[in-house]
């Protein structure tokens, strides 16, 4: 039967080939495309940018930083299934994906733009400012990014747990020379840390559990969330980029300026899932499967990102000129820096949760502990 370890280990090797389908998928499924939003016509130009760039594709015209991923990616996959120890590749992987999440919120943050004009078929001057908005593929990108962080993390797990597991190893995978009385002592000590007892007023015994890293990660994790969302109370999400009496604000309060009839589900249930998962695991000791109930929690709050960001928040401004002739235009919010602040709320629970269940599969039973070694 595969050990504890191996299976992590596998898992580790085997994610990597999801981040590689996600990003092959965005070379038809446009990662920003100006048509996502509510000001294209039929007239307008259109910008598409995909996994290889701005479509359509021209080699002589590649983006460096579209190659490197495109050489990373493959490197992932296959070197993970070519090499036994998984330390130095795991933290090349895990940073590798933070740079992938980080050029993708590079690309959200700072779209391509284009000023067109032409005539219609009247010979009326037409133009206009074409945006690359985020489309379906940023999310499948998104998914790629973390695939790659999440195999990092459970490579290293996997290979932590390899070490520990050696005969004579100690944590972190040093070599013990000490003889069998020590070796005893040694685990004697290492169970005391794991288990603590105190007699209670009736008598009977309380056992307290020593909590791993994993665990206790698990549990900070969420106020990285929690403190993210309140700094999104003052540093916007969405922002409209245009001098104006009405600009168009989106904080993680809703819109500005802040109305409290105005807060509905879509403001509530993000705030209530983060200060849920913070307070739970420091009231009690949740239930095993409460860390996968945190992942889905961080994977829904970044779907609900995606959709803000198809669908971004808008205004209609109207007004007269000089001459007293109406005019009006509408106002996009587009993403700004608190953007950045909702991934890593979200990416910490997503973390928190992958943390929880390794941590629930690794906690130590008392009745394990009375069978031999």
């Amino acid at each position: 039967m595969t050990s504890r370890d191996e299976r992590i280990r596998l898992i580790a090797r085997a994610v990597p080939a999801l981040a590689l389908l996600a990003w092959v998928v965005t070379i038809w499924v446009p990662v920003l495309d100006s048509a996502s939003n509510s000001l294209h016509t039929s007239a307008s130009i259109r910008i598409v940018v995909t996994s290889f760039g701005r479509s359509p594709v021209e080699l002589a015209d590649l983006e460096p930083e579209f190659v490197i991923i495109w050489i990373g990616l493959p490197t992932c996959v296959i070197s993970a299934w070519l090499v036994d120890g998984l330390r130095l590749w795991s933290w090349a992987t895990t940073v590798f994906g933070i740079v992938v999440l980080a050029f993708l919120v590079g690309l959200v943050g700072e779209p391509p733009t284009l000023m067109w004009d032409g005539q219609d078929g009247n010979g009326e001057w037409i133009g206009g400012m074409a945006v690359g908005y985020p489309a379906v593929g940023a999310a499948f990108w998104a998914v790629g990014g973390i695939a790659l962080t999440v195999a990092g993390v459970c490579g290293l797990i996997g290979e932590r747990l390899r070490s520990d597991g050696r005969p004579g190893g100690r944590p972190g995978g040093r070599l013990s020379g000490r003889s069998s009385h020590g070796d005893s002592h040694r685990d004697s000590l290492r169970i005391s840390r794991w288990f603590e007892t105190a007699p209670s007023r009736d008598d009977q015994i309380r056992v307290r559990r020593h909590r791993s890293t994993s665990e206790h990660a698990a549990r900070l994790l969420p106020l990285v969330s929690v403190a993210a969302w309140v700094a999104m109370i003052w540093v916007p999400i969405m922002a409209s980029r245009t001098s104006g009496e009405d600009p168009v604000i989106l904080t993680s309060l809703g819109r500005h300026p802040i109305r409290i009839g105005d807060l509905g589900p879509d403001v509530l249930l993000p705030w209530a899932a983060v200060l849920i998962c913070a307070a739970i695991v420091w009231i009690t000791d949740p239930p095993t499967w409460w860390s996968v109930v945190v992942i889905l929690i961080g994977v829904g709050l970044f779907v609900m990102l995606q959709m803000i960001l198809i669908d971004p928040p808008t205004a209609y401004f109207s007004s007269e000129d000089s001459e007293g002739e109406p005019f009006g235009a509408t106002i996009i919010g587009r993403p700004a820096a608190g953007m950045s602040y909702w991934i890593l709320g979200s990416g910490a629970l997503v973390l928190a949760g992958i943390l929880g269940c390794i941590g629930n599969r690794r906690m130590l039973r008392p009745d394990r502990l009375a069978q031999p070694h």
